[in-house]
């Protein structure tokens, strides 16, 4: 997903989630009409005013003030342009996240406190958003507390407890993954299903990911937030894996063109990094060793840099030993390349066969060492 819109969709999920399901599961009954009846009560009214806003292009807008009555009660009934990611700012105190598609919605709230009580009571959209939220917040607990015991184990020197952290760490994401998958299956196509694919991870899951959209796309196709989920999986599509990797064509530091297909035939890794990045840096010494294991059975490299300075470049690559082509048009993350095979952050590799299709993604250290190994064992 694009950053500022899952940073959105994030920041969204994580203001004023805590109790505000009724924890209840439903049968959803489609309405003929688009209308929906939005009411509630605020338990603790301060001074202010209490706000309806919309998730419009990454921000929220404000789309109508809701008045409370002599009862502290309010009632709107609107039809929501689509359905989409909604909350009720309550005095600036209190914010309440709702999923808005066909159905009439309560809402019971504090109004006096970020973390005062905020009960919706209704919307199947927003329980499966609260019942993710929560299962969220188990799984980062649970990662963390993984975390700490493996910085124990790292400052004890027990390498024998290591592994089994890497290990169990490795299952339970998998695991959570599976579970992840298991309830945006049960979402159907309610528009929750495209928040909840922004904690898979998409390149790894990409049929899964793809034959949401399709549903999505067939069930809401005017919908911005699922166009946009439709637009990432079709950029996604030409660089999954099987698939032919674009072609790159830059200037070498001697001023020449080079471009991948010239390697056409061998095992490539393209690796996209710079002189100015120090994780690129600290991963060259070790991609240095396996282009001279294994230069002679068939593989070959393209170094792909997002420096700005052709100098910087140059003498990294000279300091590093790195012996094989590279290319660069020194416009940073604005590179060609860059645009054309996704790059955000680096160090990032794209792992090509024989026949130009792409075999793997960001394989870095032992993982790259071992899928080498895996290609090359019988050459």
């Amino acid at each position: 997903m694009n950053r500022a819109y899952l940073l959105s969709l994030c920041l969204f999920v994580l203001v004023g989630m805590s109790g505000c399901s009724n924890g209840e599961s439903k049968n959803v009954t489609e309405k003929e009409s688009g209308e929906i009846r939005l009411f509630g009560k605020v338990e603790k009214p301060q001074e202010g005013i209490v706000i309806l806003q919309e998730m419009i292009d990454n921000n929220f807008e404000t789309i109508d003030t809701l008045a409370l009555d002599e009862n502290n009660q309010f009632e709107k009934v609107f039809e929501p342009r689509q359905a989409g990611f909604f909350r009720i700012n309550f005095f600036d105190k209190q914010f309440v996240n709702l999923v808005l598609d066909n159905e009439d919605v309560e809402v019971i709230a504090d109004g006096s406190r970020m973390n005062g009580k905020g009960e919706v009571k209704g919307s199947t959209d927003t329980d499966y958003l609260t019942n993710l939220s929560d299962k969220m917040q188990s799984f980062n607990e649970l990662m963390q507390s993984m975390n700490m015991e493996y910085s124990d184990a790292r400052n004890k020197k027990d390498t024998e407890k290591q592994t089994k952290i890497e290990e169990q760490y490795l299952a339970k994401q998998q695991e959570h993954t599976e579970s992840l998958k298991s309830m945006i299956r049960e979402m159907g196509t309610s528009i929750t299903a495209v928040y909840a694919i922004n904690y898979i991870n998409v390149e790894e899951e990409f049929n899964f990911v793809d034959t949401l959209a399709s549903k999505l796309s067939d069930a809401k196709p005017k919908n911005t937030h699922v166009l946009r989920l439709v637009d990432q999986v079709e950029s996604m599509r030409n660089l999954a894996v099987g698939q032919p990797a674009p072609e790159i064509e830059l200037p070498t530091p001697e001023g020449d063109t080079f471009a991948l297909s010239q390697l056409r035939g061998k095992v490539v890794l393209i690796d996209f990094w710079a002189a100015w990045c120090g994780p690129c840096r600290k991963e060259n010494p070790k991609i240095v060793k396996l282009y001279e294991a294994y230069k002679d059975k068939g593989f070959d490299i393209l170094g792909v840099s997002l420096d700005r300075k052709k100098e910087d470049w140059i003498k990294a690559i000279e300091k590093d030993g790195l012996v094989w082509n590279q290319v660069s048009d020194l416009k940073y993350f604005n590179s060609e390349a860059a645009a054309i095979y996704n790059i955000s952050a680096i160090p990032a590799t794209y792992l090509v066969d024989e026949n130009g299709l792409i075999i793997a993604k960001n394989l870095r250290g032992k993982a790259l060492e071992d899928k080498l190994a895996e290609i090359f064992k019988d050459v």
